[in-house]
């Protein structure tokens, strides 16, 4: 059957697909606009499935805060590929789901894909998933959700590196973000976070089984190594524990020396900003995670 072109141009700019894609969507669909699109997302689930795979080690990270300075969101979106991560489709519908976290306030990732989409941004009358669905169709490459955080506090800092592949946030007590030095302060703890990736605020956040583990690397280390063979083992309990305090100074974002002030921790740095603020939570978020 012969198509409309006028509904041959509307289904691709409501879906983003090849012209092609869309006149042979129509035909199967004898001109129904919705059957056509419905036909279409069900192959773009075929492609996600069948794409599930392979690595999607870049993407992008996007970031919101309130108005108010009180709320932020941190999301990231994995692809295969550079240009697909530059490409404006993905840039635009990952900018647009730090509202919906912020909006939805999804418990889990899987409330997360199941949230609506915004009305009048990409993807919109979808889910998240959906939409997701809709990227690959058009984008042809495995494409999933990567971590997301939602923060809520008195001041939050932000950064965002320039490729926009890798951002941390930082949630803040005490002061909000109407004074300009803790707005700084908060952007200079985020940049420390994504140059440092620390992996808990203080030693007492530590994950047991990242502990546990470190001991039990350690223990095997110190009962291999000859200089140890005569040393009893409370004295190599001693050296372990030398060893794993030296461990967290190493990942304890408080711990770890300031990146713009190496001789002072970053506890002490915060101290000395003189702002009184202290961190609640941070998160740092990366396509290559």
């Amino acid at each position: 059957m012969g198509i409309d072109p006028s509904k041959v141009k509307e289904l691709r700019e409501r879906t983003g697909l090849p012209m092609m894609e869309c006149k042979n969507a129509l035909q199967e669909a004898g001109g129904d606009t919705d059957a056509a699109i419905d036909l279409l997302r069900k192959r773009g689930a075929k492609a996600q499935e069948k794409l599930a795979g392979r690595q999607a080690t870049l993407g992008r990270v996007a970031s919101s805060i309130s108005d108010d300075g009180r709320v932020g969101v941190l999301v990231t979106l994995c692809c295969e590929t550079e240009p697909v991560s530059n490409n404006d489709n993905f840039v635009q519908f990952v900018e647009s789901l730090p509202a919906v976290v912020a909006k939805e306030r999804p418990a889990d990732r899987e409330a997360f894909l199941q949230s609506p989409l915004p009305a009048g941004g990409p993807g919109a009358g979808n889910t998240v998933a959906g939409g997701i669905t809709e990227l690959v169709n058009q984008l042809r490459e495995n494409i999933s959700l990567g971590e997301f955080a939602l923060f809520e506090a008195d001041a939050i800092g932000q950064y965002v590196h320039f490729d926009n592949k890798k951002a941390a946030m930082v949630a803040l007590k005490g002061k909000t973000l109407s004074d300009d030095k803790v707005a700084e302060v908060g952007k200079d703890l985020c940049q420390h976070i994504v140059f440092h990736k620390p992996k808990a605020l203080s030693k007492d956040d530590l994950d047991p089984g990242f502990l546990a583990k470190e001991r039990e690397i350690l223990l095997e280390a110190a009962q291999n190594d000859p200089k140890n063979a005569k040393k009893p083992p409370e004295i190599l309990v001693k050296i372990i524990e030398g060893q794993m305090n030296k461990i967290a100074k190493e990942v304890c974002l408080l711990e770890q020396p300031f990146i713009k002030e190496e001789k002072s921790s970053v506890g002490n740095y915060l101290k000395s900003t003189g702002t009184g603020v202290s961190i609640e939570a941070f998160k740092y978020a990366a396509t290559d995670i």
